[in-house]
């Protein structure tokens, strides 16, 4: 058996074998995003044999073009708006400049850092790890075949399980004239060489928000296109109208009920759209409709941010057994797909694309592969967060969902102009909801519209999980000044303003009455 010379973490050679015969494992991960990798270490230190299949790089798309690219450039457009509303806090800052070029180097060292402490390969190696790097499919329920590139040949992977973990990428709308004018993406974006002096977010999800206020920052004209009626629309209607407020305040234009229907010739030649590290160039024109009637729009460069989908294609999912719906591939409740060795986690299962669910999936599939009995997986309480500033965070239901379900609820709020660590930071845009149940104080939902939201949200989620009513936070004590102090004040709300105090209030109210009508 052949050996290749490798670099282990420690900068030392060793010698890996070089598989030329079919290779057995007690697991196999096909994907090296959030899912792929907390089943990897999972499964290494509980001793089994793992291989990881990765087609192109450790990380996945939080990594390399999701969560921390799209984080450090929302820091660094951040730290460009304070610059710019520096004079409110006494401070005079002159010819202050955007460089663009070092935003991304910001970006890209911000990737480098997380991936050579936490997402090298010869750190999942060291652990036992078999990562192999190349694409391939199933060949019936038991093996996956696989062109090692590293290796340069074809390997046959046998496996007593398997999990699909790979992942989505962006949807693209079918508008005339996208593909050959050209676009830019949530994978693509990242690759930009100069700031867009115009730039169209179509889609104004989390991703079409987030990147749209980003970029605003920066010094672009930025328009956000909507085809629905309001902007984050997934969120509570009260948390939707209020950021949609604060985006049009900022100078960011933004069209509801509008779509495009079609882009233009740019004035330059366009690119390959399979070539990420050259975007489109050169202006063009967009038509749009809102309400049947038609404008034009020049823009230097498209942003599309309309969702994603799964990736299943050229896996040989229907050799294996394994169904497919639009959303992405069928699970039951403990993640099992329609082939009983095979399970998926992650964006691919089209449930809660977010990072931290697929290491949350991943999690439960180590306790329903590994150890006895099995375990339905819990998506009660689940929270998401929006890194737009100032940030929305939600977990449980919207008020309308909660009335659907419940009938009669309480509503608690406050405002963060009510709230002293905002006022003294100058940062009163936003609230915090809270759905409960009317009489027990039962938390149903909370939404939170402030800065450190995706922190301070994690109180309430806590006592979501463990059924923790409204009355007891109200009884913590909580460090002042501080943003978590609106947990506590929104809590204390339940004692003032609650049905069951107040029906109690009436009760004693009613009965003093009584006593002084009787004694008369």
């Amino acid at each position: 058996m052949s050996g290749v010379i490798r670099k282990n973490a420690n900068n030392l050679s060793v010698c890996v074998k070089s598989h030329n015969k079919m290779d057995q494992y007690d697991v196999t991960i096909i994907g090296g995003g959030s899912a792929g990798l907390v089943l990897a270490v999972a499964g290494a230190k509980l001793g089994k044999t793992v291989a990881l299949v990765e087609k192109h790089r450790l990380g996945g798309d939080c990594l390399w073009t999701g969560c921390v690219p799209s984080k450090a450039i929302l820091k660094a457009a951040k730290v460009a708006n304070y610059v710019k509303e520096a004079g409110r806090f006494g401070i005079r800052v002159d010819d202050a400049q955007v460089d663009f070029d070092q935003v991304m180097a910001h970006v890209t060292s911000a990737q480098e850092a997380i991936k050579s402490e936490h997402d090298n390969p010869e750190r999942f190696r060291e652990m036992g790890v078999d990562v192999i790097f190349g694409e391939g499919q199933f060949d019936g329920t038991g093996k996956f075949v696989v062109k090692d590139r590293e290796e340069a040949q074809m390997r046959s992977l046998t496996s007593k399980k398997f999990v699909i973990a790979t992942g989505s990428r962006p949807a693209i709308p079918a508008i005339p004239g996208l593909e050959s004018g050209g676009y830019l993406h949530s994978e693509n974006v990242w690759d930009l060489k100069e700031l867009p002096s115009r730039l169209l977010v179509i889609g104004a999800g989390p991703i079409g928000i987030e990147l749209g206020q980003a970029f605003h920052r920066l010094g672009s004209e930025v328009t956000i296109v909507q085809r629905g009626n309001r902007i984050l629309p997934k969120e509570d209607n009260e948390v939707s109208e209020r950021m949609l407020n604060y985006l049009r305040e900022e100078g960011i234009t933004i069209l509801l009920n509008t779509c495009p229907v079609e882009v233009g010739n740019r004035e330059q030649a366009s690119v390959d759209q399979n070539r990420c590290d050259d975007p489109p160039s050169g202006r063009c024109s967009v038509r749009l409709e809102t309400a049947g009637e038609d404008r034009s729009l020049e823009v230097d460069q498209i942003l599309i941010a309309v969702g994603r989908r799964p990736n299943v294609e050229g896996l040989g999912l229907d050799t294996a057994g394994v169904e497919v719906e639009r959303s992405g591939i069928c699970v039951n409740k403990r993640l099992r797909t329609t082939a009983n060795n095979i399970f998926a986690a992650g964006d691919v299962v089209g449930h809660y694309l977010f990072t931290h669910v697929a290491a949350f999936q991943a999690a439960q599939i180590v306790r329903n592969m590994f150890f006895p009995g099995s375990s339905a997986i819990d998506y009660s309480v689940v929270p998401w967060t929006t890194f737009c500033d100032p940030e929305v965070a939600r977990c449980g239901m919207t008020e309308a969902e909660a009335r659907a379900k419940h009938g009669k609820i309480d509503v608690f709020s406050v405002d963060l102009r009510d709230v002293d660590r905002a006022v003294s930071d100058g940062e009163t845009r936003g609230f915090v909801k809270v759905i409960a149940t009317r009489w027990t104080g039962k938390i149903l939902g909370v939404h939170l519209v402030c800065p450190g939201a995706g922190e301070v949200i994690h109180e309430f989620v806590l006592a979501m999980k463990e059924g923790i009513p409204l009355r007891k936070l109200s009884g913590m004590i909580h460090v002042y000044p501080t943003y978590s102090s609106i947990v506590w004040r929104v809590a204390g709300k339940w004692l003032a303003e609650g049905k069951l105090v107040q029906t109690l209030r009436n009760v004693v109210s009613a009965a003093r009455r009584n006593k002084i009508e009787t004694s008369k």
